[in-house]
Parts: structure tokens; C-alpha cells; sequence
């Protein structure tokens, strides 16, 4: 049985002779960023110099040379409009960073890529194929793109490095794109399609016979990540999304976008993204809808992929909660709320988990990375990893069970209250209370129900209340709130094992904070030589502004009501039924090309 989060840590004794195999209970201490942002996006470098950007103001970027203990603004600014963007680095510790419908390009909706070697004080712009047409220079326009970057052999310096922005399509078929830089992101070469042929070799593994009727017309972009030289599979180029299904596809083409996206995929490429071989990862079922908007994708030390998710609860049925949530029911039905969930690969993307899925390779069972027993609703899933098996999860919780719609969507406004008075139902649950926890596990080598997790309440006063909006542009609902825009995002400083998660907080100061991890640290095997210790530096706190946090209720303990199969769980015939009373107006889940 799990502790409850923010008591008193439970004993050995009551624990009884289980072993302990967490890394000791986990303590959080909270800055605070100069403004406030939207999704903020994070990444530290090999010394734990911590960066993070939001889209919010026109591309900040801010970064702590003191692991998270003070932030300040970079001195040079990408640039001063942006739609979205998002970080990485290389070996070098130069650092990149994405932007969506920036100042560079005269097309609308493209995405730039820019560099800085000098720790924010200057950026340089990574220049596309054609002239004033963006980076990406996709004549499908862009959105949701993501970056990442490597020095491989035989480059040594951050001046060869490989840079790799990906991104889907706005105004096309909504497939996934890269475009590629070889000499450290000074230039792009052309958008490559890591869906179609020739470059998609259908057959390679079980997956790709599927994929691209799978993912046609619907996706989310998740991330991408390059394995660095000297690991298996050393260069490889993964890209990661989520998408429907091609019954579904049919019913709206990323139109009405009312579809379910209970499937989530992978590509890799290790010929430079000359070819890619997708496969499925996971099949969540009909219903179990994952598109929170974004899943968490990340690779661990030695190039492994990962996906964080959030998504029903694999005992629920869709339509069932649907109604449970018309009539008011639906709070306390543990069946029909969003749980945060896991699943990577140890084989280079062949096979994810347990491998028991109904493609061949893909997860029959994901980890459940939330706690079992927590009624309510986790949303806004950020992941990073350490050495292979060890993973820090990190989400938005609310004790309320969020309504949704027969096909596993959240109801808009769903969280704001009940009504009539704000036009709501009267059956809508209380205002949603949001905090923030985190999760992690260093034995996911297990299989499937049989890892453990530690749990910690980062925050006990709510970082947001009411309404979280995950429909992007047609965030139109008058009681939807999209104001924390689309997701938190989480990153291990390698130097000392501990996460620091970056979120907005708009409740109690109306900024940008960061969670800085003080013990339960990761002990990764790079550190464990280390003489003296390495000992993170805890983040100083100011009266109300930057309140700390005291070590919440940390405990190991198996995780063991992991599902079964979901293949088996969502036939086609219960696709027909949920279509069929899916008579709802139509929505469109699309990102705003500026923030706004």
C-alpha cells in the first residue's frame, strides 16, 4: 500500500521485509524565473548548467549556473517572437534551441533552429535550404517541432555536430518531418517525410506495415533524440508521436480531430535520416486517449527511447465514463481517470516493454508510473532518464476526476466548476486543484507490474486552479483555460543525479518555477566512482515567493496492478459503438502558430 502523499514516511516496519530499491526519500526545493511562461521547456548540460525557454513573451530563455538556485535571463535573445520552442544540447554543452513562427522566415508557420556555444550570450540562426523561408522551409507549414543534436564520428567538435529538428505538418497530411544539419546547425538540408517511401522500408520489422495508415492525417509530434557515439547503436536517429488509428482516421483527417489517440510510435533512422523504420510502441485502445495534448519522450545514458503518457485507465470503458460523466458519477471511479504511465525499449525500438502487443513488438502492458491508489486526474506527463531502467516522471495532479467524452477526450471546461451560474453543468466537478508530483523508478528492467515506485507531492499548495484546455487553438470554450499552455518538461543534471522539473505557476506568484531535487536522487553508475560525492546544492528560497517544500511521504513499494493486454481490449466493434454516439461538434486539435 502507497503512503499518502505529503505524510510522514512509513517505517521498514509497516513496510514489513520488502527491500528497498529507491534511491532514499526524495525532497524538493522551489525557484522562481524572473516571469511568467506557458510550457516551458528545460535541459542541462553535462555540468548542470540548467536552461529553460517558453514561447510566452517571444522565445525567453533563461538559464541557473547554480542548479536552479537563481535564474536570470540569457543575455541574447533567439528571437523575439515565437509560436513554440524547445532545447537541447550536444556533447559540447552548446546548446540549440527550436522556434515556431518566429521573425526569420517571410512563410508563415516555419520552425528555427538557433545555437548559442557561449551560454545564452549569443545565438546563431541555422539557415534552410531556400532563402527566407525558416530553417524547416516546409511548404506544408510546421508545428510542434523539437530538437536535438550530437558531435558523431568522424566530427570532434560542436562545429560538426549532427542537428536534427523534427517536427509534423500544419497545413498537409500531418506527417512527421526532420530536416538535418551536419555542420553544427549553421545549415539544413531539405524536409525528409520519416513516414513514406522510399525512405520507409515497409516490412523491416512488424511495425511498419501499419504505420503510415495508422498515423496518416493525425499526429502529435512527442520528440526526437540522437544517440551519442561510443552506445549501441551509436548515431541513430529516433523520432517519436502519437496517433489514431485508420478507422478513425476516416471520420475527421485532422479535421475535426475528435479521434482517439490511444496509439503512440516510434522511427529511427542510422543512415542520417537517409532511411526510417517506424513501429508501434503501444496500442492504449479506443477511448484511452493519450493526446493530454503531448507525451514525454526522452533516451537514457546509453540511447535508449522512452515515452511518458497519460491516458485512462486501461479497466475503463470510454463510453461508459462518458455517461458517468454526463450524470455526475464520475468522481471516485478510478476505471475513468487519467493515470501516467511508461514504456521504453532495451532493443533499439524493436520491442517495447513486454513486447505482448498487437503488432508484433509493441507494449502489451505499460508501467504505471502514477500511484495506484490516488483518485483523480494526472495530466501534463514530463520524463527524463538516467542508466537504462531509471526514470524520474513528473505530472500535474488534481484529487477531481476530469469528465470526458465518449472517445477518452476531456470535456472543455471540464474543470472550471460546475454551473449553471458559468455555463457549465451543474454535474461538473468542483474547481480542479492542481499540484504538482513526481514519480520515479530505478528497476524498470522488471517486467511490468513488478518495478517499484517512490512518489513524492513536489508542491502542496495548487500551482494552478481550474480548467486545463488541451485542444490548442480551439481552446474556444469560454470556461477553457489554456493559459499554462501544453506541458512541463523535466531534466536530469548528470553531474549529480537529481531532476529539476520546470512548470508555470499561476496560482500563488504568477511565474515560471523550477523544482530542484534535493535527495532520492538518481545513483547513476557515472557518479558512483565520484570521490567526494557530488551533493546537489539545494535551491535558496525567498518568503511567499519562493517557498520550500519539505520532504513528502517517499516509499518503495511494488507496483502490482498493472493491466493486461490492451489490444484485446479495444475492438473494432467497440470503435463502431463509440463512434456512433460520438455526436459531438467538432473540435480541431491544433496549436496556435503564436502564443497568445
Amino acid at each position: 500500500m502507497f503512503a499518502l502523499l505529503g505524510g510522514v514516511a512509513l517505517s521498514g516496519a509497516l513496510l514489513g521485509a520488502q527491500t528497498r530499491v529507491d534511491a532514499g526519500p526524495q525532497a524538493w526545493s522551489i525557484s522562481s524565473l524572473p516571469d511568467y511562461g506557458g510550457e516551458p521547456s528545460m535541459v542541462s548540460d553535462s555540468k548542470g548548467v540548467l536552461y529553460v525557454a517558453t514561447p510566452s513573451g517571444g522565445g525567453l530563455s533563461y538559464r541557473s549556473n547554480d542548479k536552479g538556485k537563481t535564474w536570470h535571463k540569457t543575455e541574447g535573445q533567439a528571437d523575439t517572437l515565437s509560436g513554440d520552442n524547445c532545447l537541447g544540447r550536444d556533447q559540447s554543452d552548446a546548446i540549440y534551441l527550436c522556434n515556431l513562427a518566429g521573425s526569420v522566415s517571410t512563410l508563415p508557420l516555419q520552425a528555427d533552429a538557433f545555437k548559442t556555444t557561449d551560454q545564452g550570450h549569443t545565438w546563431t540562426h541555422g539557415a534552410g535550404f531556400a532563402p527566407m523561408c525558416g530553417t524547416s522551409c516546409s511548404v506544408f507549414g510546421v508545428d510542434r517541432d523539437w530538437i536535438d543534436a550530437a558531435i558523431l564520428p568522424p566530427a570532434t567538435t560542436t562545429d560538426q555536430a549532427e542537428v536534427v529538428l523534427m517536427y509534423h505538418d500544419f497545413y498537409g497530411p500531418s506527417q512527421i518531418w526532420v530536416n538535418i544539419s551536419t555542420d553544427g546547425g549553421k545549415t539544413f538540408g531539405q524536409p525528409q517525410d520519416v513516414l513514406a517511401a522510399p525512405a520507409v522500408t515497409q516490412g523491416a520489422v512488424a511495425g511498419t506495415v501499419v504505420a503510415q495508415g495508422y498515423t496518416m492525417c493525425n499526429t502529435v509530434p512527442a520528440g526526437v533524440g540522437i544517440v551519442r557515439p561510443g552506445l549501441p547503436h551509436a548515431g541513430r536517429i529516433y523520432v517519436g508521436w502519437i496517433a489514431s488509428d485508420p478507422a478513425q482516421n476516416a471520420t475527421g483527417c485532422n479535421i475535426t480531430m475528435l479521434q482517439s489517440f490511444h496509439t503512440v510510435w516510434a522511427s529511427w533512422s542510422d543512415d542520417n535520416g537517409a532511411s526510417w523504420t517506424p513501429q508501434q510502441a503501444i496500442d492504449l485502445g479506443v477511448g484511452h486517449d493519450a493526446s493530454t495534448p503531448f507525451v514525454g519522450f526522452t533516451l537514457d545514458n546509453q540511447g535508449n527511447p522512452y515515452f511518458g503518457l497519460a491516458a485512462q485507465d486501461p479497466s475503463g470503458n470510454p463510453a461508459a465514463c462518458a455517461a458517468e460523466s454526463t450524470a455526475g458519477l464520475v468522481q471516485g471511479d478510478k476505471s475513468c481517470q487519467y493515470n501516467m504511465y511508461v514504456i521504453w525499449s532495451k532493443d533499439g525500438g524493436a520491442t517495447w516493454n513486454d513486447g505482448t502487443g498487437t503488432v508484433p513488438g509493441s507494449a502489451g502492458t505499460p508501467y504505471e508510473a502514477s500511484p495506484p491508489d490516488e483518485a483523480g486526474t494526472h495530466f501534463f506527463p514530463a520524463i527524463a532518464a538516467g542508466d537504462p531502467g531509471q526514470v524520474d516522471v513528473s505530472y500535474l495532479y488534481a484529487p477531481q476526476t476530469l469528465p470526458t467524452d465518449p472517445l477518452g477526450k476531456a470535456d472543455p471546461g471540464g474543470c472550471a466548476g460546475p454551473g449553471p451560474g458559468n455555463g457549465n453543468p451543474p454535474t461538473y466537478p468542483p474547481a480542479c486543484e492542481w499540484n504538482l508530483e513526481a514519480s520515479q523508478s530505478l528497476d524498470l528492467t522488471a517486467a511490468p507490474g513488478s518495478e517499484h515506485w517512490s512518489h513524492s507531492a513536489v508542491t502542496t499548495t495548487p500551482m494552478h486552479v481550474g480548467d486545463i484546455c488541451n485542444l490548442g487553438i480551439f481552446c474556444v470554450d469560454p470556461n477553457s483555460d489554456r493559459s499554462l499552455l501544453d506541458f512541463i518538461q523535466e531534466s536530469i543534471d548528470p553531474s549529480t543525479g537529481c531532476a529539476h522539473i520546470a512548470y508555470p505557476d499561476n496560482n500563488i506568484v504568477n511565474k515560471m518555477r523550477v523544482a530542484n531535487q534535493t535527495s532520492g536522487c538518481m545513483p547513476l553508475a557515472s557518479l558512483k566512482s565520484a570521490s567526494p560525492a557530488v551533493t546537489p546544492t539545494a535551491a535558496a528560497s525567498t518568503p511567499a515567493a519562493n517557498p520550500t517544500v519539505a520532504p513528502a511521504a517517499t516509499v518503495s513499494t511494488p507496483n502490482t496492478t498493472a493491466s493486461g493486454s490492451s489490444g484485446a481490449r479495444a475492438g473494432m466493434a467497440a470503435l463502431a459503438s463509440l463512434v456512433a454516439v460520438a455526436v459531438l461538434a467538432p473540435r480541431r486539435r491544433r496549436r496556435r502558430s503564436r502564443e497568445g
